[in-house]
């Protein structure tokens, strides 16, 4: 495993023309549920104080309630993350961990570019530091990458799989 996992961040740096990293970050396998549980801890930490929030709104505002939306949407994000499905492998960059499903089969080439794609998000956050995550236009810039490295990897194990063609039609217009 060890090997493998080497050999695919090898081919990240390869492709990415980014400096190795100094350590390897950790790879766990999780089941589904519990990959996204991990991947949205973030917003579960925060829905108690945004549910708090969005009574004491609807208190205040009881014939204008639309004024809180905003919040219960927020509080909602949790719930939305934790539903979403085809994920299948995530950067946490705040831990420096790569988790990915375990009914990956890691003997194929499509299933390990997924995680070419994550290792290319762990170069990214060495060499720019966990910043380039931090706006809209830095994700995106960096999912293009990771993508583009994840396609070259593809091709050069002769697989026609197309991935990243959905991130064209995501823009960063009134987000940052």
């Amino acid at each position: 495993m060890d090997e493998l996992l080497a050999s695919l961040l090898a081919a990240a740096i390869q492709f990415s023309g980014l400096p190795p990293v100094e350590t390897l970050p950790p790879v766990q396998a999780m089941p589904y549920q519990a990959m996204l549980n991990e991947i949205c801890a973030d917003e579960r930490a925060d829905v108690p104080m945004l549910l708090a929030q969005y009574r004491q709104c609807t208190e205040r505002h009881r014939m204008m309630t639309t004024v809180c939306d905003g919040l219960k949407v927020e509080a909602d994000r949790h719930d939305q993350c934790t539903q979403q499905r085809g994920l299948v492998a995530a950067y946490l960059i705040e831990q420096g961990r790569i988790v990915y499903r375990n009914d990956l089969d890691l003997d194929n080439d499509t299933d390990n570019s997924f995680l070419v794609h994550e290792y290319v998000h762990a170069l990214q956050s060495q060499y720019f530091g966990k910043q380039v995550f931090e706006t809209c236009q830095g994700v995106m810039t960096a999912e293009k990458q990771a993508y583009a490295v994840q396609q070259k990897y593809l091709r050069s194990r002769s697989q026609l799989l197309r991935v990243g063609d959905r991130l064209r039609l995501v823009t960063c217009r009134d987000i940052d």
